[in-house]
């Protein structure tokens, strides 16, 4: 009975067949996980791309904001006033095609405007990446993101 339990274990332990299924199934894994690492990355490396074009749009329409008091009179610096900039940033921003469902809280966290009438704005979001998102949205947490964009009055 003995010998016959332990030769049916060794005969068992020497037949390889059903090797190459848990073999396949771990390669499966690590290429689909690999995919999907691939696919959160380049979907965080769009919407930043796409939070870019808001900010240079941004801060192009904050440079136009001339204050046509400041053209005519003999000053120091732009002819663009901070507030004015900020104001027509922001304006912009609201009507800015934000074609994106992943990416929210999109606010300007920084505006300044250079004695050379260079306008920087710095744009700040949280966006939550492709195939994870699920899992960002319901415990709170996204990645954030912060792009600059400048443009200049002429």
């Amino acid at each position: 009975m003995m010998r016959d339990l332990l030769r049916t274990l060794r005969a068992r332990a020497l037949d390889a067949r059903g090797s190459m299924t848990v073999l396949s199934t771990g390669v499966l894994v690590v290429i689909l996980m690999v995919i999907a690492v691939g696919t959160a990355i380049t979907g965080v490396q769009l919407e930043r791309n796409g939070l870019q074009h808001a900010a240079d749009s941004a801060a192009l329409a904050a440079a136009q904001s001339v204050d046509p008091a400041r053209i005519y009179t003999d000053g120091e610096g732009a002819a663009i006033h901070e507030g004015s900039a900020r104001a027509a940033a922001e304006a912009h921003l609201r009507e800015y095609p934000h074609e994106t469902t992943s990416t929210e809280d999109i606010h300007i966290s920084s505006l300044t405007v250079d004695p050379d009438g260079t306008v920087h704005v710095v744009l700040s979001a949280r966006t939550h990446p492709p195939l994870a998102g699920w899992f960002t949205r319901g415990t709170g947490t996204a990645i954030p993101l912060t792009v600059d964009g400048e443009a200049r009055a002429r």
